[in-house]
């Protein structure tokens, strides 16, 4: 049963981790995998995995959602894109070690198989970006290879998004 603990939850069953690596979800740690709360509220949401507390007792959805809300500004769009992404065969994972909130792999593919093919900065309709955050994002977009996602949510949490390229003469 997986276990939530802080803001991961830890897989220890094999038969369940198996299915889930084999999708892309996760990382890897020792004999354990563990799920970021994005991974785990859009899987508790379709109904893939039955979460426990460490007393054993089940997590609904409800308690995931606010988790993350306090762990993570901006926690509700940022799901959003990551379902909206995951529900067209992505898949996504969180982008916080290269600066970004998502990182996205190429249909198909998992980390480890393909290099990331997106970062995405998720924005709400009304948010701003300054020209020196956007071009902070873009080169560092450029230096790891891959292109920059604007996933704007806005106000129906439907997602657009915008590719940024950084074109030199």
């Amino acid at each position: 049963m997986p276990i939530l603990l802080d803001n991961k939850v830890i897989v220890r069953e094999k038969k369940v981790k198996d299915a889930l690596i084999q999708k892309g979800f996760g990382d890897k740690k020792d004999s354990d995998l563990i799920l970021d709360l994005l991974e785990a509220c859009y899987l508790s949401e379709k109904e893939k995995i039955e979460i426990r507390d460490e007393n054993g007792k089940k997590t609904d959805l409800e308690t995931l959602l606010s988790r993350g809300a306090k762990k993570n500004k901006g926690f509700y769009n940022k799901l959003a894109v990551f379902k909206d992404l995951r529900e067209r065969g992505f898949v996504v994972k969180t982008g916080f070690k290269f600066g970004f909130d998502l990182r996205v792999y190429p249909r198909g593919k998992k980390p480890g198989e393909e290099h990331t093919q997106w970062v995405i900065k998720v924005a709400t309709q009304d948010e701003k970006i300054s020209m020196i955050e956007y071009s902070r994002m873009v080169r560092l977009a450029g230096n790891i290879k891959t292109t920059l996602l604007i996933a704007v949510v806005d106000s129906e949490n439907d997602v657009n998004y915008y590719e940024t390229k950084r074109i030199t003469p």
